[in-house]
């Protein structure tokens, strides 16, 4: 009998032919040092370097390593959901591609989940206790991002957009179905409608480690407008949402 799996760590990946080979050993080096069985899945959203050729060479050393691929480039949201739902953990993680999360957060994020019983344990950049140095461009957007959520959505989380969170695995799939977003309004998706179902969400401070020579995939005139639109559907679909999700639970 197959054992079970205690955690599964996906990490989504698009054009990361720079960095993946060595997130792939820095974060399988970390792991086989923590309790648990885990997996490692580098969800590929239809990358057109290199990348999935490095992950199919690191699987022939490491075991922990499986590749989910879409064919073409559909965005990270839809990358995530669909690994999601083929990862076999106990508890679902996801982390960036470029490590700038600094990855000790890990056993934080579980020991919430697993003795502070809560949901959903995620990152935060902004919270007093957070270590990080961001450009005041992006701390303004930031905090208007924030502000705007909670008026028309009723929430307080700081940070949807950090990249490592981690689920109860249950909480998760039955969150997903509802989950539209393809892109990087994904985060925000699942965490106020977990939020919204009464999932219990936990934000932990995060450090933020500096990975010099990458450049950043964030268009703040673009997305700006993209998750503008984003959480104005949200808004929107709240009644909808509550009534479909209640009626199935």
């Amino acid at each position: 009998m197959p054992q079970k799996l205690k955690y599964s760590i996906v990490i989504p990946a698009y054009n990361e032919e720079r960095v993946i080979g060595s997130t792939i050993d820095k974060t399988v080096e970390f792991f086989r040092k923590q309790k648990g069985t885990f997996e490692i899945i580098i969800a590929n959203d239809g990358s057109k370097d290199e990348t999935s050729k490095i992950v199919l060479e690191k699987i022939k050393k490491y075991k922990e390593l499986r590749l989910y691929s879409n064919e073409v480039n559909q965005g990270r949201g839809a990358v995530l959901s669909n690994a999601f739902r083929n990862a076999k953990g106990e508890i679902l993680v996801y982390i960036d591609a470029d490590l700038a999360i600094d990855i000790n957060l890990f056993p934080r994020l579980i020991n919430a989940i697993e003795e502070k019983n809560v949901d959903i344990a995620i990152g935060s950049k902004h919270l007093k206790e957070s270590e990080v140095e961001y450009p005041k461009i992006r701390r303004l957007f930031s905090k208007a991002y924030f502000m705007c959520a909670k008026l028309l959505l009723g929430t307080s989380v700081k940070d949807y957009q950090c990249g490592f969170k981690a689920f109860k695995r249950d909480v998760l799939l039955k969150i997903l179905p509802y989950v539209h977003s393809k892109g990087w309004t994904w985060d925000t998706e699942t965490i106020v409608k977990s939020i919204w179902a009464g999932y219990k969400v936990a934000e932990l401070p995060a450090k933020v480690v500096n990975v010099y020579g990458r450049e950043s995939k964030v268009n703040l005139l673009k997305d700006v407008k993209t998750m503008g639109k984003g959480l104005l559907r949200l808004r929107r679909e709240k009644k909808e949402f509550l009534k479909n999700f209640y009626s199935k639970t």
